[in-house]
């Protein structure tokens, strides 16, 4: 219950960094010390926050084993964005080699897939460990405009979102409701929640 309150203060303190730029400026340099002082509970894993840009996206490799509905141990013809990050994600974490090989050139994975990044993009892939979660501030093109009230409350499973997950909610999830808002949707069920996380980025990068 612990991990799922952190992680919806979490995604509402993500939706609010998005719009305020003193918040985000302060979130990027001291993360532990702000997330505490929103109502984060202190506990051995350390936080590091990155930021999306137009041009650069963050993945988070996460720490927690994918369960095993959400495991994709082939590719099919035509992959999604979602697949193709779900696959690199469940190879990442059977095969130590293979993780390695994602965080340091992620390029040359895409390409052996067959995947190529829009001229212009960079991708940064970060993996999460037993101390220290990843938080991905996601951009928002100034067109997209201000999070509506209801759009926050929204987010990660808070205060009048469509569904109240069940599941444990991840930092991964948190961010991935973020991005959701900040397209008007809504996660609709856990299931959903955890794909979109799993490729929350890849979505934007890749389609």
């Amino acid at each position: 219950m612990t991990e799922k309150l952190n992680s919806i203060v979490i995604g509402e303190i993500v939706a609010k960094a998005m719009q305020d730029e003193h918040l985000k400026k302060s979130l990027l340099a001291d993360p532990d010390k702000v997330l505490a002082e929103a109502g984060v509970v202190a506990s051995s894993v350390q936080h590091k926050v990155v930021e999306d840009t137009a041009s650069h996206k963050n993945i988070i490799l996460p720490f927690q084993a994918l369960t095993d509905a959400m495991k994709l141990e082939s590719l099919p013809e035509g992959a999604s964005p979602a697949q193709i990050t779900r696959y690199i994600i469940t190879r990442a974490q059977a095969d130590e080699g293979y993780k390695k090989r994602v965080l340091s050139d992620i390029n040359t994975v895409l390409q052996d897939l067959g995947v190529s990044l829009p001229q212009g993009i960079s991708l940064t892939i970060v993996a999460d460990s037993a101390t220290l979660q990843h938080i991905v501030i996601p951009y928002v093109p100034p067109a997209s405009g201000e999070l509506s009230d209801e759009q926050l409350a929204g987010v990660a499973g808070g205060k009048g979102s469509t569904h109240a997950h069940t599941n444990t909610v991840t930092n991964a999830e948190a961010v991935a409701n973020v991005v959701a808002a900040t397209e008007g949707a809504a996660v609709a069920d856990v299931a959903a929640a955890a794909d979109v996380a799993a490729a929350a980025v890849a979505v934007v990068v890749l389609t």
